[in-house]
């Protein structure tokens, strides 16, 4: 007698595996660390059999398991996500918009996105011109300090600002500073991020290296999660009154190039994620 599809199915199922791929996918779209019994009751396992999925995960550097007892994505993933992530055709566009105004500009392009008060650097392309720069793939740097920074603060409401540096400046009494050009000062970081809503782009003037200038603008990334990602070009400070206006004809296109590629996702069920983007740029890690 031939089995139906459903007793094939039955038959040929491997619950350790689903377990494991479930648990896999809930840590990722949650982006939080979750505990066994969390992470049971999410994906319809048992505790038992979660708590010896995760073990072999831990085993495989899938998942690390914290002091808390909580468990999160570990190192290998990073691993998958650089393979899927090179075969990814959005973020090969998005890399390739970037490179394209490297080449305009002559000059460094970073693109990032914001987490808590810093700016999370994702991707950078070197011009012919570019030069040592504070900003790599991967780097943390204040967002009170940089353009990126500040282009992304300035599409949040006015109101959240003074909470997201509520901690810092608790603890130091000042914004984050980098040199002497920085602004500290919550009310002047206020009026800046006001300019930048009204001319639609954020600058920074020697505020992170000394004698170093850069031109940012945002771009919308993922309605779902509200993902927004900043796109900048740095120069010396002698270029810039020179290359500013070039450099903004070329952020401005570059965003525009980006946003019908995030769009033409969307439209066909296809809109990029938070995760997406951060695997991405971890390509060039």
């Amino acid at each position: 007698m031939t089995a139906t599809p459903v007793e094939a199915r039955s038959r040929y199922s491997a619950p350790a595996a689903g377990c494991a791929a479930d648990v896999l996918l809930k840590l990722a779209r949650t982006g939080t660390a979750l505990s066994v019994g969390q992470l049971a009751a999410s994906t319809g396992s048992t505790k038992s059999l979660v708590y010896r999925v995760l073990a072999e995960l831990e085993r495989r550097r899938y998942v690390t398991r914290l002091d808390d007892g909580a468990y999160s994505l570990g190192l290998a993933t990073v691993e998958l996500g650089g393979a899927f992530a090179v075969q990814m055709p959005l973020m090969s566009s998005v890399r390739r918009v970037c490179r394209w105004l490297a080449d305009f500009t002559e000059e460094t392009v970073n693109l990032g996105i914001l987490q808590e008060d810093h700016v999370l650097y994702l991707m950078r392309e070197e011009g012919g011109r570019s030069v040592y720069a504070l900003s790599f793939v991967g780097k943390l740097l204040p967002a009170n300090a940089v353009a990126l920074g500040k282009a992304l603060l300035a599409t949040l409401a006015p109101e959240r600002v003074p909470e997201i540096f509520a901690d810092q400046l608790s603890a130091e009494g000042q914004l984050a500073s980098l040199t002497e050009s920085t602004i500290t000062s919550l009310e002047e970081l206020a009026e800046d991020l006001d300019r930048v809503r009204v001319r639609g782009y954020a600058e920074e003037l020697g505020e992170a290296v000394a004698g170093r200038c850069c031109v940012a603008v945002t771009v919308p990334f993922d309605a779902v999660s509200q993902t927004t990602v900043g796109i900048g070009v740095s120069m010396d400070a002698v270029r810039h009154d020179e290359l500013r206006g070039v450099v903004l004809d070329g952020l401005r296109d570059a965003r525009d190039q980006i946003t019908r590629e995030v769009n033409g996702r969307a439209a066909i069920g296809e809109e990029p994620s938070r995760t997406e983007l951060m695997i991405g740029g971890m390509t060039q890690w």
